[in-house]
């Protein structure tokens, strides 16, 4: 084990590998000694803030990279200046919201091809009924099925072949 650099001065939830950069996400403020407020990038010798002017307004519990995106999910209310509800994607220069978001947390994320399977306390992804897991295709948010039953939501999801798993409360 080696550190990266003097790391962050709180938290880390979630880590995701884009191109060759490392990006860690939680409750942290700083990261190797300099202000990013939730998320970071460490290039292999030093760390940087994502979004130079503002990180994230909350927590991030999830990542998750397609292509040249990395999509972020937590409590958070707005990305680098933009309301975003819970959710947003990163295209290396902007964050950007997908659709309205969802109307709570979001704890997981998970990739398959170009969909974005993400699970949470949330019961609403863009105004659609979808009870704690939802599919977004890249333009608009789907349920699966009738989603999961009421608790404290989904806490992990991951995908085998054309299996979409989960866990939580």
């Amino acid at each position: 084990w080696s550190a990266l650099g003097l790391g962050m001065d709180d938290w880390v939830s979630a880590l995701a590998v884009l191109g060759t950069n490392l990006y860690a996400a939680g409750g942290f403020t700083t990261a190797g000694g300099v202000e990013a407020i939730q998320i970071a990038k460490w290039n292999g010798s030093e760390w940087s803030a994502v979004a130079k002017s503002s990180g994230l307004s909350d927590v991030v519990y999830a990542l998750a990279v397609s292509g040249s995106n990395l999509y972020a999910g937590g409590l958070f209310t707005a990305a680098g200046g933009t309301a975003a509800n819970y959710i947003a994607k990163w295209d290396g220069n902007t964050w950007s919201p997908l659709g309205s978001g969802m109307d709570n947390t979001v704890y997981a994320l998970v990739m398959s091809g170009t969909d974005l399977y993400a699970a949470g306390l949330f019961t609403q992804a863009g105004g659609l009924t979808v009870n704690r897991v939802a599919k977004w295709d890249g333009t608009a948010w789907f349920a699966l099925g009738s989603g999961v039953g009421s608790g404290n939501g989904i806490l992990a999801l991951t995908l085998s072949g054309n299996d979409l798993y989960a866990g939580g409360d």
